[in-house]
């Protein structure tokens, strides 16, 4: 499989080239063992099996059409091709920092997650398949909770309790990097990405990885608050045609934590400068130690 080709921007994870075929442009994705960041955080390249799998399994639960085909894997160089997704359809993150807040792209991102949760919980057998927590301990429970359990000794009961229901309760497929900039969109047309920390888990962990990227993005200078709290209940209320009992305090729980990742994990928010962080880090205090039961209450007018 030839990487050659165009660099495209995204994540830490993983070099992701467009190539050009005799058949045309693909994308092409190698899993990286060092990530781009500051903090040497590793891990193993092998997860790439995991997202071609994950891809695979997510186009019959959701459709093709809601995510890329794979096309070719090699599994030596822990790389895979998959289609490339037009480019009318647009990084959700990119819009959101934007001010564009298009409802129809948060009730579909909403329908399809709460699919993707409620349509393998339906299948028993994915639990075995996707049983192994390597990648999910090595890309989000070392350096987003354990890290900030270790940083703010006082709150470490608290994480160490979000930590316990994420390992321990585990009843879907969980994607493992349900965020904006995962996502393509244009309007109702959205594109989940990114599937290489998808495990047998707790589905909690989905909605708040969403949610901790809304409030850190509805705290910047000049955001619109109210415009985002619309966003965010209509995905809400969307994903709770599904799966509407896993919106509970827990939920909130893990979101406080992940907030707290944000500012000061290992893989911090790349517009923390435009952030009050001694906020950001004051309201995920409150939502690790003092729940509200339902993650609807965080975005009431």
């Amino acid at each position: 499989m030839n990487g050659a080709g165009d660099t495209l921007p995204g994540g830490v994870a993983s070099d992701v080239r467009v190539v050009q075929t005799p058949e045309g442009p693909v994308v092409v994705k190698q899993a990286l063992g060092k990530l781009k960041v500051a903090a040497d955080w590793r891990s193993d390249p092998a997860r790439s099996a995991v997202e071609v799998a994950a891809l695979r399994v997510a186009a019959e639960l959701l459709g093709q059409d809601a995510v890329p085909r794979v096309i070719d894997v090699d599994v030596a160089a822990n790389a895979f091709s998959m289609t490339l997704i037009a480019p009318r359809l647009r990084n959700w993150k990119s819009d959101l920092l934007a001010g564009r807040l298009d409802l129809d792209t948060a009730r579909r991102a909403g329908a399809l997650l709460g699919l993707l949760h409620a349509g393998s919980m339906r299948r028993p057998e994915l639990a075995e398949r996707f049983a192994d927590l390597t990648y999910f301990n090595e890309l989000r429970i070392d350096p987003f909770f354990r890290r900030v359990g270790a940083r703010f000794l006082e709150l470490s009961a608290h994480v160490g309790r979000v930590i316990a229901a994420l390992l321990s309760r585990r009843s879907a497929l969980v994607h493992g990097d349900f965020s904006p900039k995962n996502i393509l969109a244009d309007g109702g047309d959205v594109v989940l990405l990114d599937f290489e920390v998808t495990h047998w888990g707790n589905p909690r962990f989905d909605v708040a990885f969403l949610l901790a990227h809304l409030l850190l993005k509805r705290a910047r200078a000049g955001a619109a608050t109210e415009s985002f709290n619309e966003l965010a209940r209509v995905f809400l209320h969307a994903y709770a045609e599904h799966c509407a009992d896993l919106l509970d305090a827990e939920a909130i729980e893990i979101t406080g934590a992940l907030m707290l990742a944000r500012t000061d994990g290992d893989s911090p928010a790349d517009y923390l400068n435009d952030l009050d962080a001694d906020a950001i880090r004051a309201h995920a205090r409150d939502l690790l130690t003092a729940p509200q039961s339902h993650p609807l209450a965080l975005f009431e007018p």
